[in-house]
């Protein structure tokens, strides 16, 4: 357990810790994916709900940016 506490410290630093972080951003951008296209009532236009999945994409970017790249960025 000290060994995935320590890989998580710093993501970039370790394969181990890019591979935990990667699994769990994948896991949460499934369930926000998943979530988003549950919940788009089929009245609405295309468009709309090829809006809302951009939305849904783009938080997911961000929260990726946020977690991982950017501590990276700042070594």
């Amino acid at each position: 357990m000290d060994i995935i506490k320590e890989s998580m410290s710093l993501p970039v630093d370790n394969f181990l810790g890019m591979l935990i972080y990667a699994v769990i951003f994948m896991l949460v951008a499934g369930l926000v994916f998943s979530l988003a296209l549950k919940f788009i009532p089929n009245r609405f236009p295309y468009a709309v709900k090829s809006l809302i999945v951009f939305i849904a994409i783009i938080i997911s970017l961000i929260v990726w940016w946020q977690m991982i790249v950017e501590p990276g960025l700042n070594l």
